[in-house]
């Protein structure tokens, strides 16, 4: 479990405020470690190229346009047809593979999840944030309400009943 450090205002000195926790370590030793990221030889490939689907009418569907590529030693697969383009298609499915095998191979530690773990960190300490903000602000509302009535008391005792002469 981690902590926030919040500057002191009277001094320069650090205070560890306890109310303040945040679970997951702070973002800059938070990085993604693409270092297990699997590599893939065009060797153990199987590529074919399919027929199109999908709009773009009868000429999308006679083409050979789209990807079937299946990494043998693990049986992983993909088909991809996010263009027209056979090359894009095949930069496309090899990248999807990647991404496939990595989540397959490292599943927690793989880079997808990786990148889950981070935007989630960072809504949690922007709501986090947040919170605090609010936080504060209710207090000062809370601490101006109590000196504004501590100010109106000590008008009204200072006041004086000057009996009028008729």
């Amino acid at each position: 479990m981690f902590l926030i450090l919040r500057r002191g205002f009277a001094t320069n000195s650090s205070l560890l405020c306890s109310s303040e926790k945040i679970v997951a370590p702070p973002p800059s030793k938070m990085k993604i470690n693409k270092s297990k990221v699997p590599k893939i030889r065009e060797k153990d490939l199987e590529e074919k190229y399919i027929t199109g689907w999908g709009p773009g009418g009868q000429a999308v569907n006679k083409t050979l346009n789209a990807v079937y590529l299946r990494h043998v030693p693990s049986g992983v697969w993909i088909k991809c047809h996010e263009s027209r383009s056979l090359d894009r298609n095949r930069k496309t499915a090899r990248k999807m593979l990647i991404e496939k095998l990595d989540l397959k191979i490292n599943g927690e530690d793989s880079v997808q999840r990786q990148e889950e773990r981070l935007a989630s960190h960072k809504k949690n300490l922007k709501r986090e944030k947040t919170r605090l903000k609010y936080e504060e602000r209710r207090k000062e509302k809370e601490n101006q309400s109590e000196t504004d009535q501590e100010n109106s008391s000590n008008k009204e005792d200072n006041l004086e009943y000057i009996p009028e002469d008729n």
